[in-house]
């Protein structure tokens, strides 16, 4: 049996831009495009140790601001697509091939 509760829940209903100031609401096209950084400084952090940091950017302003050392790759470059590229049904008989062992168990 499964007994419910409601409860309230703190969501984001909107992200200001701390570059340029752009605003989106939830549910608009721009909202999803918004990045969130945020961290907990460490010991003898330059932030001080144990501050909380944050940032909220929009994609140009990410882009303009950390471009330069971002590592964009598809979604072809990632270890499942590189998985499903290598399995070939006629060869492996419709199961994802098992890695191979190293002797008897």
């Amino acid at each position: 049996m499964q007994l419910r509760t409601i409860e309230t829940v703190s969501m984001v209903h909107q992200i200001r831009c701390d570059r340029c100031g752009k605003e989106a609401e939830r549910g608009e096209v721009g909202f999803q495009e918004m990045t969130s950084i945020g961290f907990d400084a460490g010991y003898d952090s330059i932030f001080g140790d144990g501050n909380r940091v944050e940032v909220d950017l929009c994609e140009p302003c990410l882009r303009d601001t950390l471009g330069a050392w971002l590592r964009v790759k598809t979604p072809a470059d990632t270890p499942l697509a590189t998985m499903l590229a290598a399995f070939k049904p006629e060869v492996h008989g419709g199961e994802f091939p098992a890695p191979k062992s190293t002797g008897p168990v």
